[in-house]
């Protein structure tokens, strides 16, 4: 009897590459467009291009979803770092005094 295996990020890649995009739109990144845009950035095309080489590249699943997870952690630790309202005392002795 032969065991079929299940789809997963580990054993997919375009299942690893899909988790990344879901990362990327939490930050209004969104496949197969160009914003966000700042100043002369294209955040998104910016992104487009980074995951194309990077599929070109033809990593193992696995590794794409090390990228996932670093990507997701990065987001993570800066929603969590901007969060209005939310200063810990580690980020208010790391800034600056403002000019009165």
């Amino acid at each position: 009897m032969e065991k079929k295996g299940s789809r997963t990020v580990r054993n997919e890649p375009e299942h690893a590459w899909e988790m990344v995009w879901n990362e990327l739109k939490r930050t209004g990144i969104f496949k197969g467009h160009s914003g966000p845009v700042e100043a002369d950035i294209r955040w998104g095309e910016n992104a487009s291009m980074a995951i194309q080489q990077l599929q070109e590249a033809k990593l193992p699943a696995a590794e794409v979803a090390n990228i996932g997870l670093l990507l997701q952690a990065a987001i993570h630790a800066a929603e969590m770092y901007w969060r209005p309202g939310d200063i810990s005392s580690p980020r208010r002795e790391n800034q600056k005094p403002s000019k009165k």
